[in-house]
């Protein structure tokens, strides 16, 4: 994000996926632990300078200075200096929105974030599932917070030092393994964790500071007058800021009034979702599986303290009923799969299986528009199976 912003607010302009480049002239302004292991694998060249490896903080310095001659007479004709803060609204409290939110107030910019349902940031919520924080976010938040970071990382279950890959979802036969620990040690790099979601939300909304989330608070339009930005909540309050952040999921409402209407693709796919306390005989040497069959696949990681959480996505019309419930139709689909997916989806209640269908949207080069830019999945979506959509709204 540029370094620099500008006094004139209507010549403020986003650019791509930057932050606001002013074209004006005037004054400038200095923009659960798990159950096995619960240390850091992190490489001796951690502690070497990492080079080009290094990430670099993308929100620029939040206090602007304002210098203003005086329109009366001065007598020694010095200008009147005074700091003010630059406040970013920011809509949506999920992990892309709140890790804006802390990479924002660590330099120094005031900011609210509006949530229109905390119990999606405290629990588990809807169409929660295991998250993986790759290498690449771990460092993007260690360069943000690194007692944040430490948190995460301690909270997380290593799952890189075990045997991970494809598997065929029938006979359980290994078709590739991956290794994560090599690459990320060898470059020095946190190594790959896999944290329940709720956990995840949990540290970063306390490390933003519960007192600027405003719960129960949807945001459904916003004005950008080029001076200022307001949001509109459905309850119809309104509340003004110097920039907007729409990090309010793939269907985003900040994305719509920015750009327009525009569907969002069915990708074909519909996904169930599961947290079973269940420790597999072989969780000693498996970290995570994902098994592949015909038109379906099923995803399962240890999340430590004795539990696993899984994905199962199956090719079919979006819109679907279960009308026999969730679990018996999953034992349908998959009854006849090995013993690691049956017995996984035994051991998991029926109350604890949400489903969702897959939705996508095709990326766009531009991201914001005057005082207004997108983050996450509100821009650039990913779907489940690429592992990274949460590590892609910490990162960008």
């Amino acid at each position: 994000m540029a370094a620099s912003l500008f006094q004139k607010p209507s010549a403020i302009l986003f650019t791509g996926t930057q932050f606001p480049v002013s074209i004006s002239k005037d004054i400038p302004i200095e923009s659960s632990p798990c159950i096995h292991f619960n240390y850091h694998f992190r490489s001796k060249a951690n502690n070497q300078k990492k080079g080009l490896l290094q990430v670099k903080a993308t929100v620029g310095a939040g206090t602007q200075s304002v210098s203003k001659s005086s329109e009366t007479k001065d007598l020694d004709g010095n200008q009147l200096e005074k700091k003010t803060k630059l406040k970013i609204l920011i809509a949506g409290g999920g992990i892309g929105g709140l890790v804006f939110a802390l990479a924002a107030k660590k330099k120094g910019f005031d900011v609210v974030v509006f949530e229109k349902d905390l119990s999606a940031i405290r629990g588990e919520g809807q169409y929660r599932g295991p998250i993986q924080i790759q290498s690449n976010a771990l460092a993007a938040l260690e360069a943000i917070d690194m007692e944040v970071a430490e948190e995460v990382m301690e909270a997380g279950c290593v799952t890189g030092d075990r045997i991970n890959g494809l598997v065929d979802g029938v006979s359980g036969t290994w078709y590739v393994k991956f290794d994560t620990f090599t690459p990320a040690a060898e470059r020095g790099l946190p190594v790959t964790r896999v944290i329940s979601r709720m956990t995840l939300q949990q540290i970063l909304a306390r490390a933003v500071g519960e007192d600027v989330i405003f719960n129960e608070s949807n945001v459904v339009d916003f004005e950008d007058d080029g001076d200022k930005v307001t949001v509109v909540l459905e309850n119809g309050n309104r509340y003004d800021g110097d920039l907007l952040v729409g990090a309010d999921g793939i269907w985003s409402k900040v994305r719509k009034n920015l750009f327009g209407p525009k569907e969002a693709v069915y990708s074909g796919y519909t996904c169930y979702t599961g947290i079973a306390d269940f420790v597999p005989a072989d969780i000693e040497s498996v970290g995570y599986r994902v098994f592949l069959g015909h038109k379906q696949y099923f995803v399962s990681s240890d999340v430590g303290a004795g539990k696993m959480q899984w994905y199962a996505f199956h090719k079919e019309p979006a819109g679907g009923v279960d009308s026999h419930g969730k679990k018996e139709r999953l034992l349908n689909i998959f009854g006849d799969w090995c013993d690691n997916v049956t017995d996984l989806l035994h051991a998991t209640d029926e109350d604890a299986i949400l489903r969702r269908d897959i939705y996508d949207r095709t990326p766009s080069l531009t991201w914001g528009r005057g005082r207004v830019t997108l983050l996450g999945d509100s821009i650039h979506a990913m779907q489940p199976n690429m592992g990274q959509g949460g590590c892609m709204a910490i990162e960008v």
